[in-house]
């Protein structure tokens, strides 16, 4: 392996957190495993990686940037990588995975499965916050990481596995499905424009008094933190795709100020968005 890795993890019982940003490898010069049960996010894209799984099977894949891989059972082995990669992976230990997939009724998919290429906003909102959390680029605090980890794995068994919505009080449901999507659809259509607590509320077909403490119960984000993670993904993907300007972006993806653009950018990503353009140009 040329360069020098940079790895962050995290742990605490029944949940452990790894953000790695790794030059390109191959076997001989050492191998990556992805941890069994696990959930990760691929932010650069890659093309002909090869992945060995638990059966000896060899397979050559293309990942889109921002897709979100799921492993199974056991461990898969990623024996060349051939860009620069960026990933954040979250694994939950089995008796947490089994708890939360028998409370959806999906027990037979605890450990998961192998899918790659899975795309969910709200998923991505979550790992978003979980990476700027174990950079320490935002504090977080245990009940907070806690919550949002569960709440990963439920999307997973939900939208991947077919889960049901788990017996709640009323007061502890918040927004049901059908109602989440359309607030992400909305904030992915307007997210260019000014957005209010009202036009979210109305997406959602809900008072502005009681939208907020719903989204929160049904996501464990803010309304606040999920629009700012989808504004700032939004942008870092027109700043690798595209030869905007870094003002031309922040204003399409709904910031006025560059200095608050620029802020928040750094917060959530790690680096300024100058800085993150000129390391995917190798410059």
């Amino acid at each position: 392996m040329t360069g020098t890795a940079d790895v962050a993890r995290a742990r605490w019982p029944g949940v452990t957190i790894a953000h790695c940003r790794h030059p390109p490898w191959e076997a001989r010069d050492g191998v990556q495993a992805a941890a069994p049960g696990s959930i990760a996010i691929g932010y650069n894209g890659q093309r002909g990686v090869v992945i060995q799984a638990a059966s000896g099977r060899l397979t050559a894949r293309d990942l889109p940037r921002g897709s979100i891989r799921l492993n199974g059972p056991e461990p898969a082995l990623w024996l060349r990588v051939n860009h620069p990669a960026e990933v954040l992976e979250v694994t939950a230990d089995p008796a947490s995975r089994r708890a939360i997939a028998e409370a959806l009724d999906v027990g037979a998919y605890a450990d998961l499965g192998e899918v790659y290429g899975w795309e969910d906003r709200l998923a991505w909102a979550i790992l978003a916050r979980l990476r700027s959390g174990i950079r320490g680029l935002q504090p977080m605090t245990d009940v907070e990481r806690d919550q949002l980890v569960r709440r990963l794995y439920e999307q997973v068994y939900w939208s991947v596995f077919g889960g049901r919505a788990p017996d709640r009080p009323a007061a502890d449901r918040g927004l049901d499905a059908r109602r989440l999507r359309r607030v992400t659809e909305h904030v992915e259509a307007a997210m260019h424009r000014p957005l209010t607590i009202a036009a979210l509320a109305d997406a959602a077909a809900y008072s502005p008094f009681h939208f907020a403490r719903a989204f929160k119960k049904a996501t464990g984000l803010a309304p606040h933190q999920f629009v700012t993670a989808r504004r700032i993904e939004r942008a870092r993907a027109l700043l690798l795709e595209t030869g905007r300007s870094v003002e031309a972006i922040a204003a399409a993806v709904g910031f006025s100020n560059r200095s608050h653009f620029r802020r928040l950018f750094l917060t959530q990503v790690g680096a300024l968005p100058s800085a993150l353009r000129a390391q995917h140009r190798g410059e």
